[in-house]
């Protein structure tokens, strides 16, 4: 009996791989984002907030809140963590800075109690889409993205977690990376 347990729970076990870390955002170090002006201009990258229903003093205060240069962002450690956050601001939005190893693959969800309120993409850090992100335009209906290093060499990249409602400033989420 004991045997037939540990065929069936072993394999499953080491299919998991390592635990990721957990870290609370404010904790991680403030890094210079991917620039906005490129961002919002690539196709099928428009605001996700924007549409009927909205009011219209909320949204142009949400517009201008991301009228900055970049967007704000936090450097992510090597390996899978699990980093426990908000938005925080009005901007809606915040962006997470990963190393990936050439020929590596990075995949991003947000696990949240509200989790359509939220929407991953991958960018670079002129905020440009370019090989390896193409994936991530086919929505999937969960807030993820994933990243493939076509390079030889490390590439940094960014996570970007914005959201689809206008006043969820304090709402927390976790993004688990790995």
């Amino acid at each position: 009996m004991r045997t037939a347990l540990c065929l069936l729970i072993c394999p499953v076990l080491a299919a998991q791989g390592s635990v990721p870390k957990e870290i609370a955002g404010k904790d991680l170090a403030t890094v210079p984002g991917p620039f906005v002006d490129r961002f919002c201009s690539v196709p099928g990258y428009r605001d996700p907030a924007a549409g009927p229903g909205n009011s219209s003093i909320q949204m142009q205060i949400r517009e201008s809140a991301r009228r900055g240069p970049s967007i704000p962002a936090r450097a992510l450690p090597d390996g899978p963590v699990a980093v426990k956050d908000i938005v925080g601001s009005a901007a809606g939005w915040k962006a997470y800075q990963v190393r990936v190893p050439a020929g590596a693959k990075v995949h991003a969800r947000v696990h949240s109690a509200h989790d359509a309120w939220f929407v991953v993409r991958t960018v670079n850090r002129m905020g440009a889409l370019e090989e390896g992100m193409l994936r991530n335009l086919i929505g999937t209906g969960n807030p993820e993205a994933t990243y493939t290093n076509p390079k030889k060499e490390t590439n940094t990249i960014f996570f970007v977690v914005d959201t689809t409602e206008i006043d969820v400033n304090s709402e927390p989420y976790t993004l688990a990376v790995d």
